[in-house]
């Protein structure tokens, strides 16, 4: 779409890959990074009548690189960003100085450089959670916004994803209270790792697997009694599914056969349960045009990976009344993980189509149910705020529901 090459659609890129690992071209850097512009979005995927999979291609292609080519080495600025965002023994430290990134720009060179790395993680700085996490580091039951632990509630573990529990603390939390709701008790493993998504775009196989061998560990050893495990993103969900083609790791795929994404666990938990949500803004005020307008945006990960955006708005459509208007989803929004990171100029012209769509609506809120693509949203709106005119709010769909929740049950 932005490229309009050959060597940058998906066949070009398997014909590359292909070529790379038979010897029959050399790698060069031009080539390796043409071949890392895919977003892996997996649209290709989605409508490819032949079924392959492009990903399994992409991943054994992007292993090779980084065993074969010098060219395929991060910089220190891209592996301190992605070091910063998916290792959690780091986070305390970050958010007791939420601004702590900003000045890492001048340490190393990255001042006045809008489309660096640290930059753009340093302008997502402000959006970090400060302080202490809000959810205990002691294993086991967290505080139940309905109802205490029982001996009777089926209980459900929560993956929070390297960077929820940076960004989304308020997510983390608002999901607990729905799952409570819902009569769950809800199990949060305290070592629990990065899913290894990023890890495996870098090629880096073997630390993707390591991180899930720890993950695979920590959920055993809280949840043999779990009924689900559930990630409060659509990205980590499915990476978290592809567990399971790790046969050589002990409990690989009873793990993925539990995973179950936030989203579609709700949407049914839901339907079995007597909880109830206000209208957004009470029934005095829906007259009022456009107050029950929210604009849904589908995160790739939802749509072309898990194949569950149906269940979004299912989910929705518990609150009474509301309005649901889909935002441009021809492609990607750039997010990517650590793609906007990465190519941050590619990141935001691609998030320019929905900026354009949004400007053009009336909502004042945006769900996205993908961490990534919310902060990336997040900073676009600041950047666009002239064009768009009006204050937009970025949520989960689980703060949504949260916020409307009727506490019924006592």
């Amino acid at each position: 779409m932005i490229f309009r090459t050959e060597n940058e659609s998906p066949r070009g890129r398997i014909t590359l890959f292909k070529a790379l690992a038979e010897k029959q071209i050399k790698a060069s850097k031009a080539l390796l990074t043409s071949l890392d512009h895919c977003l892996g979005c997996r649209a290709c995927e989605k409508i490819c009548p032949s079924e392959v999979s492009y990903t399994q291609i992409s991943l054994l292609g992007r292993k090779f690189i980084a065993s074969q080519n010098t060219h395929a080495q991060q910089s220190l600025k891209q592996k301190l960003s992605e070091k910063v965002l998916t290792t959690p023994s780091l986070h305390p430290l970050i958010k007791l100085s939420a601004k702590a990134v900003a000045p890492l720009n001048s340490l190393l060179g990255a001042k006045g450089r809008k489309t660096s790395a640290l930059n753009t993680l340093g302008n997502l700085s402000h959006e970090i959670t400060s302080g202490p996490s809000q959810i205990s580091s002691l294993q086991g039951y967290y505080p139940a916004s309905i109802k205490t632990k029982s001996q009777t509630n089926p209980q459900v573990t929560l993956f929070k994803g390297c960077t929820g529990d940076l960004f989304e603390q308020q997510t983390l939390i608002d999901a607990i209270a729905l799952l409570n709701a819902c009569q769950f008790d809800v199990l949060v493993p305290d070592k629990q790792q990065c899913c290894g998504a990023i890890s495996a775009r870098q090629g880096d196989i073997d630390h993707m697997e390591t991180l899930a061998r720890q993950n695979i560990h920590q959920f055993e050893l809280l949840s043999a009694k779990s009924q689900a495990f559930i990630s409060i993103t659509n990205s980590c969900t499915g990476q978290l599914k592809t567990y399971k083609q790790l046969s050589h790791l002990s409990g690989a795929e009873k793990f993925s056969q539990k995973v179950t994404d936030i989203i579609s666990f709700l949407a049914s938990a839901i339907k079995n349960s007597p909880i109830q949500f206000a209208p957004l803004l009470g029934e005095e005020k829906m007259a009022l045009k456009n107050t029950q307008q929210i604009g849904v945006h589908i995160p790739c990960s939802l749509k072309n990976v898990l194949k569950e955006e149906s269940l979004l708005f299912d989910l929705l459509e518990n609150i009474p009344d509301i309005q649901l208007i889909t935002i441009n989803d021809q492609y990607c929004c750039g997010a990517a993980g650590s793609y906007m990171l990465q190519y941050p100029d590619i990141a935001d012209k691609l998030l320019s189509e929905k900026m354009n769509d949004i400007a053009a609506k009336h909502y004042q809120t945006i769900v996205s149910s993908n961490i990534g693509c919310s902060l990336h949203f997040k900073q676009g709106l600041k950047k666009h705020e002239a064009q768009i005119a009006r204050k937009v709010e970025v949520l989960h769909p689980v703060q949504l529901l949260a916020r409307q929740l009727i506490k019924t049950l006592k």
